[in-house]
Parts: structure tokens; sequence; C-alpha cells
């Protein structure tokens, strides 16, 4: 009777449906679990580093342009230098010539008036900050995921994308990630106020950065092509330290420090060549962690600029004022 009773008891085990899952849970229980690796979401910050290395999967991809395609970046940066300069020349016309026109009982007021030097920003802290909070709109915007087609065509420095020229100048203001934000404008805030305040004013100095953020881009463009890479690059190194250079040339006898080694001073000068030594070597041995080819770009072009640009551009500025008054009818400016 007892065996007969097993007997039945495996039959239904063995046959009923419902029995077999019972006891495979039972069963279940009884085995060691397995540890399951949980893989985190990507973040908008990994997609944006997996999309500049792997660009392929991008929408706006076509594949590497033709060398042709090269004169027309070239086109553009000389068209953003000498638009960029044209209009700051009448830029620092037209608001010189509106202070002189002031009412006499204005200027003497402003003249009597002592302003609060400890709470008044000056002009170069004032395009700093707009030009940091510009940067800072961007860098949002790739957070916002409809956005994510636009940002990439637009907003980013490629040689394998639809659009070419008008990115060359809108990925100045793009950063990937906050870090990458808040170095890169750490940098810029310190040498800005003082390139402003005290050698090119602001109409000058937005129309070398902008220039400085072309000519770096368009290097970085002629890097990819030779090396024949999709990448992708973005942020505001490249014209950050055209600032840089451009100060410390200058300045060359100044001493500088890194922030997190106080200790180590060195020239503003030895800083350029240091900085133009490493961003050539990295070119050289083409190391991949920075844009160096715009990095590089950018140096040079500050360098140029404190020998020979800044002293093209004053004589350029008389020859722009002298035709806006011609075409305005008020005689030549002297």
């Amino acid at each position: 009777m007892l065996a007969l009773r097993c007997a039945t008891k495996l039959r239904q085990l063995t046959l009923g449906h419902s029995n077999v899952n019972g006891f495979a849970r039972d069963f279940s229980k009884l085995r060691p679990r397995q540890n399951v690796v949980v893989r985190p979401q990507p973040t908008a910050t990994r997609e944006i580093a997996k999309a500049i290395t792997d660009n392929t999967r991008l929408p706006d991809f076509i594949g590497l342009r033709k060398g042709k395609d090269l004169l027309k970046a070239l086109g553009f940066t000389g068209l953003v230098g000498a638009g960029s300069f044209t209009i700051a020349a009448l830029w620092d016309y037209i608001q010189t010539s509106r202070f002189q026109r002031q009412d006499f009982h204005e200027f003497v007021r402003r003249m009597m008036t002592s302003p609060n030097e400890g709470n008044e920003m000056s002009d170069g802290m004032k395009c700093a900050m707009g030009i940091i909070a510009l940067n800072c709109v961007v860098t949002a915007l790739w957070r916002v995921k409809p956005l994510a087609p636009f940002m990439w065509r637009y907003f980013t420095n490629s040689f394998a994308s639809k659009s070419l020229t008008l990115p060359m100048v809108l990925s100045v203001f793009s950063h990937s990630n906050l870090l990458h934000l808040v170095m890169n404008m750490y940098c810029f805030y310190t040498f800005t106020h003082l390139s402003i305040d005290r050698y090119l004013g602001t109409h000058q100095f937005v129309a070398f950065f902008l220039t400085a953020g072309a000519v770096s881009s368009f290097v970085s463009l002629v890097q990819k092509y030779l090396a024949r890479s999709p990448m992708r690059s973005l942020g505001a190194s490249g014209a950050i330290l055209a600032v840089l250079t451009y100060t410390c040339m200058k300045i060359p006898d100044a001493r500088l420090s890194i922030v997190f080694l106080p200790q180590l001073d060195f020239s503003a000068q030895n800083a350029v060549i240091g900085l133009l030594a490493f961003d050539f070597l990295g070119l050289l041995f083409r190391f991949k962690l920075f844009d160096h080819a715009a990095h590089l770009g950018g140096s040079l072009f500050g360098v140029w600029y404190a020998w020979y640009g800044e002293r093209l551009f004053k004589e350029y500025y008389p020859m722009v004022v002298n035709t806006y008054r011609q075409i305005t009818g008020k005689g030549r400016f002297d």
C-alpha cells in the first residue's frame, strides 16, 4: 500500500502540469542564487562621450568629406574674421560717437559722481560673465533629448557631418559635461577680464574670440582630414588658449602658477612655450584625450595676434570707419 501511494504521487508530479510547476518553484528555492549584474542606465554624459568617439550612428553622419571641402571651411574662417572685426570697428565707433554727443550737463554729472568701485563690474568682467552664461545655456541644452539631433549637427565640429561651417563657431560654446565646462570657464575668466580691460576692449575682444574659435576649428578639421578621422570635437579650449597665449605674450615676464600646484610658478612666456610643446607632441603621437590640433591652432593664433594682429586691426579700424562715414555722408574720419 505504501509503495502504491508513492508511485501514484510520483505519477502526479511527472504528469500534472500544475504540480510540475509547483515542484519546480519549490526546487528553485534550494538552488543557490546567482549574482545578477544590473547595468546602470546610460546618462546623457556617457551617451555624448560614446557618440563623440563613434559618431557613425548619428543621423547627420555622411562619411568623411573630400579635401575640397577644406576650402569651404577656410573661406568661412576668413569670413568670420573679416566680418567680426568689421563689426567690432563699427560698434566701437558708434558707441564712442554716442558718448561724445551726450549733453554737457549729463557728462559733468557723471564725472562728478564717484562710482562705487567695490560693486561696479568692469567691462571685462561683464563680457566674461556674458560669454560664460552663454556656454552654460548651450551645455544645458544637451540634456534636452528632443534637441539631441540638432545639437549633434550644429554644436559639434566634424569633417563627417552634414553641417560643416556653422559648427566651427557654434561648437566653441558647447561642452560635453559639467567638469569640462567648469575647467574651461575658470581658465577663460582668469585671463579674459585682464585682456579686455587692459588691452583689447570689449568690441575687439569679441571679434578676437570668435575668430580664434573659427581658426582652431579649421585646424582641427585639417587634422581630421589628414588622419581620416570621423571623430567630433566641441568646447571652447581652442579659443581660450588663444586668449591665454595672447595675454601671456603681452606680459611675458609675469609669474603664473597651476591652481593645484601653487608652489610651482613659471613665467608667462615659458607657459606659452610649454603649451605649444605639449599640444605639438600630442598631435605627433596622436593622443586622443584632447583635440590637440584645435588647441595648437588657437594658441598660435593668440601669439600671432599679440605680435601682428592687434596692429593690423588698428590700421583696419580707420578704413572701416571712413567707409561707413562716406556711405552715411559724414566725411572722413581722422
